[in-house]
């Protein structure tokens, strides 16, 4: 369905996918229901069961440990999970200090330099702008 291949992994590592992303979110001790609704957004496109995202939901009030849902995960499958973090990161608007460490403990999991998680984040910016341009579109 989609093009990088999220859709095939095992249920099992959706679900620490969602950890991770969840632990994000939690990271600077402030919810925000942008944060939730594109957790939420991305636990349905990782067609993650709905019993399974019950318990992925209650991490908002006590995250799982991020080594813990990281361990043993491939890299490149990791890759994927810090670009839906750093969606999750900047969706309310800035980077806080606590998400930041927690994208940094993410890209080294996934094997990537400093340099490549700042590319990332770059893209996540670029990935904004973008699609807030959609209202000059509509306005014309």
């Amino acid at each position: 369905m989609f093009p990088d291949g999220m859709g095939q992994r095992p249920p099992s590592e959706m679900v620490r996918y969602a950890e991770v992303l969840v632990h994000l979110a939690a990271s600077d001790g402030e919810l925000v229901r942008e944060e939730i609704a594109v957790i939420e957004a991305l636990m349905g496109r990782a067609m993650i069961h709905p019993e399974s995202r019950v318990t992925v939901r209650a991490g908002f009030e006590q995250p799982i440990p991020l080594e813990q849902s990281l361990a043993d995960l491939d890299p490149g499958f990791v890759r994927f999970i810090l670009r839906d973090a750093a969606l999750v990161a900047a969706v309310d608007g800035a980077y806080d200090r606590k998400e930041l460490k927690a994208l940094r403990t993410i890209a080294k999991a996934a094997e990537m330099s400093t340099e490549q998680l700042s590319e990332v984040l770059d893209w996540v910016t670029e990935g904004w702008h973008w699609f807030s341009s959609f209202e000059n579109i509509q306005a014309k």
